[in-house]
């Protein structure tokens, strides 16, 4: 399966303009796509449903969006209905059918950085070898220690599963019209994609994921190797963590320079799911 990470960057390009086709056309293709920077009803891109415009230029694929910015509309630009809610956040798509889903809020420390509310889209999805979880975030940009808080919160939940099983838990009382028959399993396959907003380079890489004691592994160096990957300003802040379980799993990653559509590059992985 073929997996991309994207911050679309509100679909605002590199010439300035927001263009929802070259979104799509840069990630059509993969199997599972995860993004960032998704928004509803701002002006800044045209005071459009971003989720709902992708699902519709994708029709082959499931989606599901986690808002983590909801905000009410005061009617102040052109276009915009009083009331209307301005959302910013992640979202998810698959080839596969998406089982379940759960948007996780990350913590914000009080350290004076401006900072937004931050989530990890989880997304349990359908693949031929079993369920994986994946899970698409964006950190925050202007406080290291948050970011650090941030991932470790998503560390946590990855234990944190574990032990709360899937959807549902526990058994149903007899004659419940809440059951269902269908609720899914809670995967212990996990592949955690997203803007981190930090490089291998920074501190935050060393204390969080390259401390050797992560639940999750950098995917990159184990099939890219030496070669070059820059998502924004030279840097890899875009990254693919997943669980050692599925490293075996890897074929191949590569950064897609050639895409215009965002102040980011997408990241691509292959892996057999």
């Amino acid at each position: 399966m073929r997996i991309v990470t994207y911050n679309i960057h509100f679909a605002v390009g590199r010439d300035g303009f927001a263009n929802l086709d070259r979104i799509t056309e840069a990630v059509d293709g993969a199997d599972v796509i995860a993004l960032q920077e998704v928004e509803r009803f701002w002006p800044r891109s045209g005071m459009i449903d971003q989720p709902l415009g992708l699902g519709k230029r994708l029709p082959d694929y499931w989606w599901v969006y986690g808002p983590n910015l909801d905000l009410h509309s005061q009617a102040a630009f052109p276009g915009e209905a009083a009331g209307q809610r301005r959302q910013f956040g992640n979202m998810v798509l698959s080839r596969t059918p998406i089982l379940a889903s759960e948007n996780v809020p990350l913590p914000r420390l009080a350290d004076g950085a401006r900072s937004m509310r931050r989530g990890a889209l989880e997304a349990i999805i359908e693949t031929p070898s079993g369920g994986v979880r994946v899970v698409s975030t964006h950190l925050c940009y202007l406080s290291a220690p948050t970011r650090v808080a941030q991932v470790r919160r998503i560390f946590d939940r990855q234990a944190q599963v574990a032990g709360e099983g899937g959807a549902w838990n526990g058994t149903h009382p007899p004659g419940t019209d809440w059951f269902l028959g269908d609720e899914p399993a809670m995967p212990d396959q996990a592949i955690v994609a997203g803007d981190f907003n930090f490089g291998p380079n920074r501190p935050e890489y060393a204390a969080t994921v390259g401390n050797g004691q992560s639940p999750f592994v950098d995917a990159w160096p184990i099939v890219a190797g030496l070669r070059g990957g820059s998502t924004k300003d030279g840097e890899r802040i875009d990254q693919v963590w997943m669980t050692p379980n599925l490293v075996p799993r890897l074929r191949d990653a590569w950064v897609d320079e050639t895409a215009t559509g965002s102040d980011h590059h997408p990241l691509w992985f292959d892996i057999d799911l």
